[in-house]
């Protein structure tokens, strides 16, 4: 063996050891993570003096999932299954398609509703005398890092019933929103109401809301819809 060789050698072991000992330094201290008093992962590595814990183990302590997008690893909130064809949930869930979080506060059933967000105090009745009026009251918050702008009514809006009909929301001046387009700073929320008209045998099935927004940021065909289930 030359001196070439055997400095070759040299160096692989000592490279080998100081692999072992970085490894030593992450799985060595290892513990548990605890969320609200529950065990979240055994799986906890220290490693100079920051904790590093699997984000699945996380996100399946938080009730979430883990999906790859454009910008990262993101944890999405589902209140159910999270489809390729959007995202699904149920009143009072806070849903978030990636670029905002929506939650359907209340479902109204009346024949009468009286605005609340259209600053006017307008008092809405339905179309026609065998019409319900139902109100979807919903909740809106930017979930990017930068200014957005959320267009009314959205991409595609629709309430369906349990028949398989559905009705489009009310357009006009009897809409309960604060604008046709609100401005978002990052983090900002506004709430707004969709009014349908359905007959008033209708059953309830499903709200299906595609976000129109407009902004850095924003583009691209992946605004994934929300499909919530409202049946009462």
């Amino acid at each position: 063996m030359n001196y070439y060789q055997a400095m070759k050698r040299i160096a692989w072991g000592l490279g080998l050891c100081a692999s072992a000992s970085f490894a030593a330094a992450w799985i060595h201290q290892s513990s548990n993570f605890y969320i609200g008093g529950n065990l979240a992962s055994s799986d906890v590595i220290m490693h100079n003096g920051s904790a590093y814990v699997p984000v699945k183990d996380v996100a399946a302590a938080l009730k979430m999932t883990v999906q790859k997008t454009g910008r990262g690893l993101e944890l999405t909130s589902t209140g159910g299954a999270n489809q390729a064809s959007g995202v699904n949930g149920k009143v009072g869930d806070v849903l978030w398609n990636g670029y905002i979080r929506l939650q359907v506060v209340q479902v109204i059933r009346s024949k009468e509703y009286t605005n609340q967000f259209s600053n006017d105090n307008q008092k809405v009745m339905p179309t026609a005398a065998n019409n319900d009026l139902v109100v979807i009251v919903c909740k809106m918050k930017n979930g990017l890092n930068n200014g957005i702008t959320v267009e009314y009514p959205g991409a595609e809006t629709a309430l369906a019933d349990t028949d398989g009909q559905s009705y489009s929301p009310r357009l006009g001046m009897t809409a309960d929103i604060p604008g046709r387009g609100v401005d978002l700073l990052p983090g900002a929320a506004f709430s707004f109401a969709l009014t349908f008209d359905v007959p008033s045998k209708a059953v309830l099935g499903d709200l299906v809301y595609q976000p129109s927004l407009a902004g850095s940021g924003t583009n691209g065909s992946d605004k994934k819809k929300f499909r919530i289930s409202v049946k009462q």
